[in-house]
């Protein structure tokens, strides 16, 4: 550990950083298997719910360091394709 008071104050910020970043992806995951899950079951409305909370998680991501947005507009884009893939499978 650095004794330099400058660097010690941005490891624990980095630290927090750090954790609160991971915190944000690992919710936006739970989310998106949620969303796929209930597709798969056929339950499109609670699909429909779930994706429009990932993308709202992804959103607030996206707008800080934590995810690019090119990164966050291809898993908005992943996520509707899939259930919409579903929804015309189940329907068809």
């Amino acid at each position: 550990m650095p004794g330099n008071p400058s660097v010690m104050k941005k490891h624990r910020q980095s630290e927090a950083r750090r954790t609160r970043n991971r915190a944000a992806k690992s919710t936006i995951r739970t989310f998106t298997k949620k969303a796929v899950a209930a597709a798969e079951e056929g339950n499109f409305d609670a699909a429909v719910k779930y994706e429009k909370v990932v993308q709202s998680l992804v959103d607030k991501a996206s707008k800080g360091s934590t995810m690019h947005k090119n990164a966050a507009a291809r898993r908005k884009a992943r996520l509707a394709a899939r259930i919409r893939k579903m929804r015309d499978g189940a329907a068809a």
